[in-house]
């Protein structure tokens, strides 16, 4: 399964995205946001090929939709946020960074990935956490 969110694919708070015993791909373009939220898991999937996007309205809830201004093109943006794992993940060749936690973002784990064509290490291609 391949899925090619036209916005970002922003996640609420208590919430897993497990791809176990599937091959699930988030690829081809926005990608995975998590803001201001906590206790996120991202399980077993593929993401690639992130795009920057925005300028646009996205649903952050059942019950609301906001303007997002232009995302980066990470292939999943942790701002703010605390108690993430991601993990058993594969991701590669996103416009901007691979994993991006920023703004006081606490308690991410990031374990047992496999990132290949990324632009923040240019001297390994290769690196497996």
């Amino acid at each position: 399964m391949v899925i090619t969110p036209e916005q970002e694919l922003i996640m609420n708070s208590f919430k897993t995205i497990d791809g176990r015993g599937a091959n699930v791909h988030v690829a081809n373009g926005a990608c995975i946001t998590i803001q201001y939220v906590t206790n996120v898991i991202i399980h077993g999937l593929h993401v690639h090929d992130c795009k920057p996007t925005g300028n646009a309205m996205v649903r952050s809830s059942p019950s609301h939709y906001g303007w997002r201004t232009m995302a980066d093109g990470d292939g999943v943006s942790i701002f703010g946020s605390s108690h993430v794992w991601v993990d058993h993940g594969s991701l590669s060749n996103c416009a901007d960074g691979l994993v991006d936690a920023i703004m006081g973002s606490t308690a991410i784990t990031v374990s047992n990935n496999y990132f290949t064509r990324h632009n923040e290490n240019t001297e390994t291609d290769k690196l497996l956490l």
